[in-house]
């Protein structure tokens, strides 16, 4: 990888991109692709010299190795086990990524890694810790309530024997997750796809294994959680004893440890912000579990998954919008920019194709089995769409988190978590599977809309032509923004609305 302080002087040098009246304005026909005054190898050299293209094309190429190797792993698991198994074991690999990663803090690793320094050790170890035992907590609960649930898909778990696994699997899923945030705050996150795609290749050669020799019911389910646990010591190694000590000479100057009352000010918006986003990718599923047969929770989780792997996109390229917004600060405006160019550069034309011809890859017996393709067609559609809208809103949420403006990120997620259960809560059933992309579509192309006209202001701001932003002492103070010597002295001003995996 290369040097960081390299890659800084190089992106710091790098003129700012010209930007339109609105969003189409910023994607003309001089932005839809790179148009490299040089060879090609100088243009990418360019790219990724740029710390937030570098850390979202390493986390893109992650979501396109590891999405890569998980539809494999499903075509195979469609394969082996029949509608009803496969069902039910995608259910329950729900509920430990939904109650595992609900607890995870990766935005506050994000936010605060960047300037914590010597400090980051300290965090990244509290963040495992609150994680981990909380949701351990919240997995015991749901074992306890399995009763409330009243569905074929987890009466399994009623067994200790099946009860004891999954929660040691939903601790293990914890850190696995917080762990890709640590290595994208500590700007190596080329080293998340290199851990991903170890753990697709090594669940897909699990999932083999079990298959062939004595293919319990259960083989997905402890082919996708048995490689989490291997793999985790490994990679905590990695981020402790290598990349920690590097990232505190790199940022010795500026450093900056958070404080308690910093992070819980930040938590106060964020974690529940947080919890909303993920609960629309994790809980919906699980609440659809509970609705519907084991064989059609099958149809939908094939479609699901194939959905997820689109919004990876414009979700990894948040991510990395928050990381470079923290570093930098007084140029969130070009940043967003270029996050916003690149992600619907790449997204809109892969999620077209996924609309169009998805449906008919599903109704291809060979790759996904005789069993997915008419049920699950129209949810891929809407699904696909959807991501369209989800994107717009991802990128805002980047753009606030950096301003640390974690309580309209929690009004927004809980907004658009609340309208999907409802949709999925009052029409979804065996037989009406497409309401849960009709729910996602409309709830999301809603709160799209509303983001949009600050996202642009967002994005327009400081752009050549336009008047300089208000200097940050007329603005409200923000109660929530770093206090230490190397936070940022002006601010972007503020949006009125904001949006929110």
């Amino acid at each position: 990888m290369a040097d960081p302080k390299a890659v800084d002087a190089a992106a710091a040098g790098s003129p700012a991109p010209e930007t339109g009246e609105d969003v189409t304005g910023l994607l003309g026909p001089e932005h839809l692709g790179p148009a490299p005054r040089g060879p090609r190898l100088a243009w990418l050299r360019g790219e990724l010299g740029n710390p937030l293209f570098r850390n979202a094309y390493a986390l893109m190429l992650n979501g396109g190795l590891t999405g890569v190797l998980g539809l494999g792993f499903w075509i195979a698991a469609g394969h082996f086990y029949g509608p009803a198994d496969f069902g039910r074991n995608a259910a329950v690999i729900q509920a430990v990524m939904c109650i595992g990663g609900m607890t995870t803090l990766n935005y506050v690793l994000m936010r605060f890694i960047p300037q914590a320094g010597r400090s980051s050790g300290r965090l990244i170890l509290a963040t495992y810790l609150f994680g981990a035992v909380l949701a351990v907590l919240l997995g015991v609960g749901f074992v306890l309530s399995l009763a409330w649930w009243d569905s074929p898909n987890y009466d399994q778990l009623a067994d200790p024997a099946h009860a004891i696994p999954f929660i040691v699997f939903i601790a293990a899923w914890n850190v696995f997750t917080q762990q890709d945030a640590a290595l994208t705050g500590l700007r190596h996150a080329g080293w998340v796809p290199v851990k991903n795609t170890a753990y697709g290749l090594v669940k897909f050669l699990v999932l083999a294994g079990l298959a062939w020799t004595f293919a319990p019911s259960d083989g997905i389910l402890l082919a996708t959680m048995i490689p989490v646990i291997f793999l985790v010591l490994p990679m905590d190694w990695l981020v402790f004893r290598r990349l920690l000590p590097e990232h505190a000479e790199l940022t010795k100057d500026r450093h900056h440890t958070p404080t308690p009352g910093e992070i819980g000010r930040y938590l106060q918006g964020d974690f529940i912000g947080t919890v909303a986003s993920h609960s629309a990718i994790n809980f919906i599923p699980l609440l659809v579990a509970a609705k519907v047969s084991e064989a059609a929770n099958g149809y939908f989780a094939m479609a699901w998954i194939f959905g997820l792997m689109l919004d990876l996109l414009a979700l990894n390229m948040a991510m990395s919008l928050t990381v470079e917004g923290s570093h930098a600060a007084d140029d969130l405006a070009g940043t967003t920019r270029d996050a916003l160019r690149r992600t619907l550069m790449l997204l809109v034309p892969v999620s077209l194709l996924v609309a169009l011809a998805g449906p008919y890859l599903l109704n291809l017996p060979f790759l996904f089995g005789p069993h997915f393709g008419d049920e699950a067609g129209l949810v891929l559609v809407l699904l696909a769409l959807s991501t369209l809208p989800k994107a717009l809103i991802e990128l805002y949420v980047g753009v606030l988190r950096v301003r640390s403006r974690t309580r309209l990120v929690a009004l927004i997620q809980v907004f658009r978590f609340v309208g999907v259960v409802i949709g999925v809560g009052v029409f979804v059933h065996d037989d009406h599977l497409a309401a849960v992309g009709w729910s996602v579509l409309l709830v999301q192309t809603a709160v799209a809309l509303a983001v949009l006209p600050p996202l642009r202001r967002a994005a327009r701001a400081g752009a050549p032509g336009r008047p300089p932003a208000p200097p940050a002492q007329a603005q409200s103070p923000d109660p929530v923004g770093p206090q230490g010597p190397d936070a940022p002295q002006a601010a972007a001003p503020r949006s009125a609305t904001e949006g929110g995996k």
